[in-house]
């Protein structure tokens, strides 16, 4: 059969060359940021659970073609002349709270076109599988969760005409009713090697257009060596909804290396960022993939998106040592009240101590910060920027605190009857707040404070003569391993938080 493993664009048009453009396939938190409308997305997260089901696909002897509209720039015009110009007999695509309206959309357009089969996936397909299903009577069948290994089935039985009815995860609607089936948590030993070489096209060959903003090096790429987290974060969308809180699973350490090593093979790899949803969630397991690092030789630069709780400093030194330049983790909140209320287990000395560690270590670090979570007030928010500031990190992440459906914060705002709006258009971290104002909070304050928030971060540590030699230092290793360009990106985003 003809697939089509597709990551559609969607980007809305402010006028004045200006857009706003969705990032969602391969986020646990899907957003969107305002750009030039040219320009491409400088932060452009790997879409796993398309590659690992184009792998499986192609081993079971399928005519696979990709489209990641998101690092193409693509615009919807094209993504449907391309989608028509393959004529694949099943599309899949990922979908996601902020961009459903406009993904159905673009179903109903596709299916004027031809009665193409039309498979929807995602966390809000998830939450929403009948009433996804029931909005747009064009979507063919949705899966639930993690669905590599469910669509792989589904594939095999649809090919040859067999039932769909006891295939897990799946979505659809039989007569007048609907069949909507569970699934299990994958094993991640069943998964293969994900088929990056067909990213973002089969026509168009580039893993450096998947970046983050830790890797220094290129040719780099983006890595899984674990799926799930063993804490239990109130917001978290993927933990909660896409692995049902199944706690933290790692894969074999013979597959990573096996995947590592193919990649330095077939792509000249010299960097990888493990965007783990948390690549420190066992601490003996990360101490054995670092032994094995160094065992193997590798000479490779790793990055990780890791924690602030379980690591220490024996695990940074030997991450360190094993080759790893780059440490991002989640800190959310810089007040007490507000972490117990999301139910994140955060020290703050452990975190200073962690911050330190990286830099006597020489890791390049980045920590997560985000507004207006559960119990936020005014007062909370400025705790969480001055210890954003007073963390001696190389770069933060700002964001709004966003309820998506699924998860226990969104049913918290829910039975209180604090939702501002269920207009999934509004679920957008990148823009907007939909929490209903409290006695203490509006949603324009946070908006407000949002905004500002990574100018007066940027300003606050300018004035550290030790934190800029330091950050000189992390610009020049960029320019070496990713040229003139990306450094004065970098440069240039500076600039303008200074001027905000």
């Amino acid at each position: 059969m003809k697939i089509l493993l597709a990551n559609p664009p969607c980007r809305i048009d402010l006028g004045n060359g200006k857009e706003r453009f969705f990032v969602r396939a391969g986020s646990r938190w899907p957003f969107s940021v305002v750009k030039d409308y040219n320009c491409k997305q400088s932060y452009v997260p790997f879409p796993f659970y398309l590659a690992y089901t184009a792998a499986l696909l192609e081993k079971g002897g399928h005519d696979i073609f990709v489209i990641d509209a998101i690092p193409l720039n693509m615009t919807k015009k094209e993504f449907v002349e391309k989608t028509i110009e393959y004529d694949p007999d099943v599309i899949l695509f990922e979908t996601s709270t902020p961009t459903f309206n406009y993904d159905i959309q673009l179903v109903d357009e596709l299916k004027k076109i031809k009665n193409f089969t039309i498979v929807l996936t995602g966390s809000h397909v998830t939450t929403y599988p009948e009433e996804s299903l029931k909005k747009c009577k064009n979507i063919d069948y949705i899966f639930k969760n993690e669905y590599e290994l469910n669509f792989n089935e589904f594939i095999k039985a649809f090919s040859e005409g067999k039932s769909l009815d006891k295939i897990p995860g799946i979505g659809f609607r039989k007569g007048n009713k609907f069949i909507i089936n569970e699934t299990e948590p994958t094993p991640l030993e069943k998964l293969p090697i994900p088929a990056r070489q067909y990213f973002p096209t089969n026509d168009y060959f580039n893993l450096s257009l998947y970046r983050e903003g830790v890797c220094l090096s290129d040719p780099s790429m983006i890595m899984h060596i674990s799926r799930g987290c063993p804490f239990r974060c109130d917001f978290c969308l993927w933990i909660q909804v896409m692995y049902k809180d199944s706690g933290h699973r790692t894969f074999p350490l013979d597959h990573i290396f096996n995947e590592i090593e193919d990649a330095m093979v077939r792509f000249g790899i010299r960097a990888i960022y493990f965007d783990d949803d948390i690549f420190t969630g066992n601490k003996k397991f990360v101490l054995e993939f670092c032994e094995e690092m160094k065992k193997r030789k590798l000479g490779i630069e790793w990055s990780v998106m890791g924690d602030a709780m379980i690591g220490d400093e024996e695990l940074i030194a030997a991450m360190a040592d094993a080759g790893c330049v780059g440490y991002k983790f989640g800190v959310e909140s810089g007040n007490e009240e507000v972490l117990k209320n999301i139910q994140k287990p955060i020290r703050f000395e452990k975190v200073k101590k962690m911050a330190a560690a990286c830099a006597k270590h020489g890791i390049k670090s980045h920590a997560t910060f985000s507004f207006g979570l559960s119990g936020d007030t005014m007062k909370s928010m400025r705790d969480t920027l001055k210890f954003a500031c007073e963390l001696d990190v190389d770069s933060v992440q700002f964001s709004i605190s966003t309820p998506f459906p699924g998860t226990r914060y969104y049913k918290k705002l829910e039975e209180s009857n604090r939702l501002l709006t269920k207009d999934w258009n509004a679920f957008d971290g990148g823009s907007t707040s939909v929490v209903k104002d409290s006695e203490t909070l509006t949603h324009k304050e946070i908006e407000d404070f949002y905004s500002k928030a990574g100018s007066r971060w940027l300003k606050y540590k300018l004035k550290d003569l030790k934190w800029v030699w330091r950050q000189l230092k992390y610009l020049n290793k960029l320019r070496v391993g990713q040229g003139n360009y990306m450094a004065l990106n970098k440069l240039k985003r500076g600039l303008e938080l200074i001027t905000t």
